[in-house]
């Protein structure tokens, strides 16, 4: 057995002003059915070590699936910069988080394989319409444990599941996609979750898009669902927070502005109680606790994510936002549950006054860029006239300026909900949480035909 504290001593010995050690195993299994085949794509365990020291001012980092045949001095030799790197030192802390499912699965990868394959034989049999499709069932089993020089000691064991469906349509040489997305720390997400309402609701974002008429380009007053508004908050917004972008980007200089209503509140939290809310992050792979983001309050600029060497240098808490992919990948600073907070409106109250508008209610890909630009294509979507629900859309966008759309927002729901994700930065992928409620936008860029 490595003991890490011998180790974390050896550093020290050698000079290093702080050292730590993350140690993490993940085994994952991953169950794919197609109308083409059904196959276990993936049924392994992936686990071994980072050492990270603070030497001379610079970090040096190293990685290995056996850390007694590692020697220390590279990774001294590996610490080279400016000279000016430094680490928030946290008090001493011994912790064991053990998140619990509610719903674990105990079925073996056939029987897993047979309960998808039949969710896509009752997808395919209830519209003829759908031409391909493909149900995903995945699970990962992750153990970490940390310890650092300053006396942290913390473990972490936990398990994210998924089942995602995405469905391909054509009717009249239209073709359309549509996709569900179930994941969860609760357990086995067909116990979790109502499959029928989902199946029924994909079949639906199916038929609606087949039926589906073209926006009007141009400038209108939208409402974003609870769905779009969380891909807004996180996407749009919650990279722009993350303090290695944020202290030279646009939000940056904003810091204790005001920039929207008094209506416009978004944080970044460790924890929320929806079994959705995969960003799930008790402590991160610095050993620091989770605590909630305050990235806009009353609509003014408050805080940003961060991690131990930016809280230093910001002197702020650090916020627990260090993440990393797996134990080959640097730390870097992530999201976690990004979410617009609810406000006090009725959905039905948000309609009445919109003579004209539409109705945004799930995303179907975009991106973002550091300048606060964005676009997303949107799967489902409705267009809304004289506070009423008109017909469905297709093939339509949204775009805009992150700052100009957050000071266009007239109206937030009390209804909230919580959508599972993977985010993707610098080449890693950690999961995350997007959430929000309904959010009135008084005026953003639509994009559909120009007649």
């Amino acid at each position: 057995m490595v003991k890490l504290e011998e180790k974390l001593n050896s550093l020290l010995s050698m000079g290093a002003d702080f050292a730590d050690i993350r140690y993490m195993k993940s085994k994952t299994l991953i169950a794919n059915s197609s109308e083409v085949r059904n196959i276990i794509s993936n049924n392994g365990i992936s686990e071994g070590y980072a050492i990270r020291v603070l030497y001379k001012g610079n970090f040096g980092y190293k990685f290995t699936t056996n850390l007694n045949n590692l020697d220390l001095k590279d990774v001294l030799l590996l610490a080279v910069g400016n000279g000016k790197t430094n680490v928030y030192q946290l008090k001493p802390k011994k912790d064991m988080v053990i998140i619990k499912e509610k719903y674990p699965n105990s079925k073996k990868p056939n029987e897993i394989i047979e309960d998808i394959s039949k969710i896509k034989e009752e997808i395919l049999n209830a519209d003829k319409r759908i031409k391909s499709i493909n149900v995903r069932y995945s699970e990962n089993s992750i153990e970490k444990q940390y310890l650092s020089s300053d006396g942290r000691d913390i473990e972490i064991k936990y398990k994210i599941s998924s089942l995602s469906i995405s469905a391909v349509a054509r009717e009249n040489n239209i073709n359309v996609s549509s996709h569900i997305s179930l994941s969860t720390y609760l357990g086995y997400p067909i116990e979790v979750f109502d499959i029928n309402e989902s199946v029924n609701k994909l079949l639906n974002k199916v038929s609606m898009q087949l039926k589906g008429k073209s926006a009007k380009a141009g400038e209108a007053k939208v409402i974003l669902s609870p769905e779009v508004s969380g891909v807004f908050a996180h996407e749009a917004l919650g990279h722009l927070a993350e303090a290695d972008l944020a202290i030279s980007g646009i939000l940056g200089k904003l810091k204790g502005k005001k920039i929207a209503k008094d209506i416009v509140n978004v944080s970044d939290s460790p924890y929320l109680d929806y079994p959705t809310a995969i960003g799930i992050t008790p402590y991160d792979d610095e050993g620091v606790e989770g605590r909630e983001v305050n990235i806009i309050e009353n609509g003014i600029v408050k805080e940003f994510l961060n991690n131990r060497t930016y809280a230093l240098y910001t002197n702020e808490l650090p916020s627990g936002n260090g993440r990393s992919e797996d134990f080959r990948s640097s730390i870097l600073i992530r999201m976690r549950n990004t979410y617009f907070k609810p406000g006090k409106s009725r959905f039905d109250e948000m309609l009445e006054d919109i003579k004209e508008g539409y109705l945004m209610s799930s995303v179907l890909g975009g991106q973002t860029s550091p300048d606060g630009t964005f676009q997303f294509g949107i799967e489902e979507g409705y267009k809304i006239e004289n506070g009423e629900i008109k017909y469905p859309l297709r093939n339509v966008g949204i775009a805009g300026y992150t700052l100009e759309t957050l000071s266009q927002i007239t109206d937030v729901s009390k209804d909230f909900n919580v959508w599972p994700g993977v985010c993707g930065k610098m080449g890693q992928s950690v999961y995350v949480g997007t959430g929000g409620p309904y959010v009135k936008v008084e005026k953003i860029k639509v994009g559909g035909s120009n007649e």
